[in-house]
């Protein structure tokens, strides 16, 4: 949190979740509806994850795996949403990061490979990343007491990263 000091050092403001914030933050935040903030009325926040990938290493895998290598990790909405971008590798790139970060949320003991595909990274309508589980991914996520995922994703020409965040369920 920013300290609140007089002059022209930041100043400290309340959002409408309560959350007092620095007003060059919360000024952004209105101006993107608030796209980004955690939606606390879900719970506590009890986990976190993070992942970084290499978009250079992601653009490789594509140009020698191709197909194989695309349906083995992304659903057929992420390889249509990615694969429309003038850059496709920054794209799945981002969702490679996210869903690393998703499973390093969930906290799960290592039971064997990842299903990936159930793992979907998408967009609401304001375009903010959204995360859908299913199969056993999602009996994991209910289990061990997580209700929704929440991802912010970034990218660059080197690298794309990406946090998630899991409210109690």
């Amino acid at each position: 949190m920013v300290p609140e000091q007089g002059g022209g050092s930041p100043k400290l403001v309340t959002r409408r979740d309560g959350v007092r914030a620095g007003a060059p933050a919360a000024a952004s935040l209105a101006r993107r509806g608030g796209r980004g903030v955690m939606d606390h009325s879900a719970g506590p926040v009890i986990a976190t994850g993070t992942d970084i990938v290499s978009v250079a290493r992601v653009t490789g895998l594509i140009e020698t795996g191709g197909d194989r290598f695309l349906r083995r990790w992304f659903t057929d909405a992420e390889i249509d949403y990615c694969s429309a971008m003038a850059r496709p590798a920054l794209h799945f790139a981002a969702r490679l990061a996210a869903k690393e970060a998703v499973v390093k949320a969930l906290r799960a003991p290592s039971g064997g490979p990842v299903p990936w595909r159930s793992i979907e990274i998408g967009h609401d309508g304001a375009g903010a990343p959204t995360v859908r589980l299913a199969g056993t991914v999602l009996e994991t996520a209910r289990s061990t007491g997580i209700g929704p995922l929440q991802v912010s994703l970034s990218h660059c020409d080197e690298y794309a990263v990406a946090v998630a965040v899991a409210a109690a369920g």
